[in-house]
Formats: structure tokens, sequence, C-alpha cells
């Protein structure tokens, strides 16, 4: 039985070490801004960019995808509080990414849609994740599908770990 114990401790260190170098590798929102950084021409967006978080430039394609969307519409579609999903507007608004509107009869209610500077930015922002889903799709096709099965099954129960 040893050599079994081998070969599972060894899948066992290959799995560990690979997620760890996944983990350690730079974070979605250091790539996300540097090829923004690379492709963005207007030098007003490149002066916000920084102060933008990976959540806030999703909520700009959430409202770019929905114009005239409502704060708990944005907050369903991504699944995040009202709460996180005022105060990103509120940044958004500032940096007149987003502009808000409310209807003459119902002040209550407020719209969401992106400024041109937003539209901007949101198209880049969904040219990444088109160009990052190529390769992996690319990846994901080099495997069968009983062996993605077996990963996401995997994976599914290593999440449900922790």
């Amino acid at each position: 039985m040893p050599y079994k114990n081998d070969n599972m401790l060894e899948l066992k260190n290959r799995i560990e070490n690979s997620m760890y170098r996944i983990l350690i590798s730079e974070s979605e929102e250091d790539q996300d801004r540097l090829w923004l950084m690379e492709r963005i021409s207007d030098e007003r967006l490149k002066g916000l960019l920084p102060h933008l978080s990976v959540s806030s430039l999703h909520v700009l394609d959430v409202i770019h995808l929905h114009d005239s969307i409502k704060g708990i519409d944005i907050a369903r579609d991504m699944g995040i509080t009202k709460g996180a999903v005022s105060k990103i507007t509120r940044k958004l608004l500032d940096q007149g990414l987003i502009r808000k509107t409310q209807l003459p009869d119902n002040q209550k209610e407020v719209y969401f849609s992106v400024t041109p500077l937003g539209d901007e930015l949101a198209g880049l922002h969904r040219l990444f994740h088109e160009e990052k889903d190529q390769k992996v799709t690319k990846l994901l096709a080099s495997f069968d599908t009983a062996s993605l099965e077996i990963v996401a099954d995997f994976l599914e129960k290593l999440a449900g770990m922790r």
C-alpha cells in the first residue's frame, strides 16, 4: 500500500503547489489594471484607473450592459449588498464614469447609466475578459469532458471545505 500513499502524496503536493502559484501570481486586479493601462488612450481614464477596484469595474460593466438600471438590480445581478452598490456607484459618479437619473413622478427610484468616459472603460474591460475567456476556453478544449468533470467536482468539494 505504500505505493498508493506515495502517489497520493505526490498528487497532493502537485495540486497544492499549483494552487499556491495561482494564488500568489498577480491578482486579477493587477492584471486588469496593467492590461487596461496599456490600451487606454484617454489621459483622464489613465488617471482614474489606479483609484478603481475590480468591483467598481464590474459594477460599471453591469451598468453598461443594462443602461438605466437601479441599484437594487445591480446588487441582485452581482450577488452583492445594496450598501456595496451604493458605495461603488457613489465613487463612479464622483469619477464621472456614470450618471444617475430619477423619474419626475418618482424621485425615490434612481437609475444609473454610463457616461461616454464610462462607456470607453467598460468596453475595454469587456475586451480584457473576452481575451482571458478565449485563453481559458483553449485550455479547457485540450481536456476531455470526463476529466473536466473530475476537476470541477474536486474544486467544488475543495471550496466547500473552506
